[in-house]
């Protein structure tokens, strides 16, 4: 073998095309084998995502993708990395809807963005709701906020378990501009229906700028992610809050917030206002109570009262209208009848009771209308043979 070192054979070549051509007539004759099952990919994108201006904030909200993008379920995700681009020009504007415009848009973001965040572990989890993301950048500009605002772009990616990214989100276009001051003097007034937040307007407002105002509530202080609780900014000064729990803790903020067009910027937060709603309310006193004397037993009937934490009534007996009345007897709140079978012919007794709720400790309403009735009274038998006396 006259070869040199490290070169393979001269005959490889001819055996190489030999192997090539056979198994390309192998594949010619064979059989079609089954489909083979479409290779796994990545994620697919997050969607829905916005901005919004929070103090000197953004604030990014976006989906989760619930499939790969073949369709497929999608591996959990570990990591969602955010990207932002310091100027704006990619949403919005004539032409936008072109695909040489979005294509256009996407070869200017990937050169020139950069990454800002990478969220993993506990960081993820922090901002992760389901599938919706609630991620603040702290900050948004190297500097102060000029007057005539800063123009950013954003968009998110998702990262799986298996290392696979998914595509760019659409991007969240987004003008920064210096925020309202917060509203000032935070109150709460509660009653058994409701929690009344009242404030004032901040102090400093730019001329020609009225704010309006979104009302934030947590369960955990400092923490906001949920929506307002109002359903748009409010032009009032107070805000009726109706979906509560007795028992639960509540912290409360408001913001200034100025609109213009389809955008918004918040102020920072108020103080915050915690609230501990107590139910010290009783229920109402039961109405149209009666009594009626049947088969050797009094029976009560009432009206059921409303209320939706009603747990029972009390029933309460006296032999004297004006005297001592002691409780015999509870039914639970689905019942509004009664049978008193501890009841002597001939004597009258005399009824009222009391709705009782379902808090801890219980509230129990005044006492109903007195109602009485009795048993007719046992005629003694006559001796055999002499008329009874009437």
């Amino acid at each position: 073998m006259n070869q040199k070192l490290g070169r393979p054979p001269a005959f490889l070549p001819f055996l190489g095309v030999v192997f090539i051509a056979g198994w390309l007539l192998g594949v010619g004759c064979g059989k079609k084998g089954p489909p083979l099952p479409p290779l796994k990919r990545g994620p697919d994108r997050i969607t829905s995502v916005s901005a919004r201006q929070e103090g000197n904030n953004v604030v990014l909200m976006g989906l989760l993708p619930e499939h790969s993008q073949d369709g497929g379920p999608v591996t959990p995700i570990t990591e969602v990395r955010v990207f932002r681009l310091d100027r704006g020009g990619l949403v919005g504007g004539a032409g936008a809807a072109s695909k040489s415009f979005q294509r256009s848009a996407m070869r200017q973001f990937t050169k020139d963005s950069r990454r800002v965040a990478s969220l993993t572990g506990e960081a993820l989890a922090a901002v992760r709701s389901g599938r919706r993301l609630t991620i603040l950048d702290e900050k948004p500009l190297d500097g102060p906020i000029p007057q005539g605002g800063k123009d950013l772009t954003y968009a998110l990616t998702a990262v799986d378990a298996e290392n696979r990214s998914s595509p760019l989100s659409p991007f969240a276009a987004i003008r920064v501009l210096p925020p309202p001051q917060p509203p000032v003097n935070l109150k709460a007034e509660l009653s058994e229906k409701s929690i009344r937040l009242s404030w004032e307007s901040p102090p400093a407002q730019v001329e020609g700028e009225t704010p309006l105002y979104n009302v934030y509530r947590s369960e955990v202080e400092g923490l906001y992610q949920d929506p307002p609780r109002n359903d748009r900014p409010l032009s009032t000064l107070f805000f009726e809050e109706t979906s509560f729990t007795f028992g639960t803790h509540y912290s409360y903020v408001v913001r200034s917030v100025l609109v213009s067009g389809a955008s918004s910027r918040e102020s920072v937060n108020s103080s915050t206002l915690e609230v501990d709603p107590r139910d010290v309310y009783a229920p109402a006193a039961p109405t149209g109570l009666a009594v009626s004397a049947e088969a050797g037993v009094l029976k009560l009937f009432w009206f059921p009262n409303d209320e939706t934490d009603l747990a029972k009534y009390k029933i309460y007996r006296s032999e004297s209208e004006t005297g001592e009345f002691v409780e015999i007897g509870t039914v639970p709140s689905t019942e509004s009848s009664y049978v008193d079978q501890a009841v002597k012919p001939g004597v009258r007794y005399y009824y009222c009771l009391t709705a009782v709720d379902g808090a801890e400790p219980p509230n129990e309403s005044s006492r109903s209308d007195i109602r009485g009735d009795r048993l007719p009274p046992v005629i003694p038998s006559s001796p055999a043979g002499k008329p009874s006396k009437p």
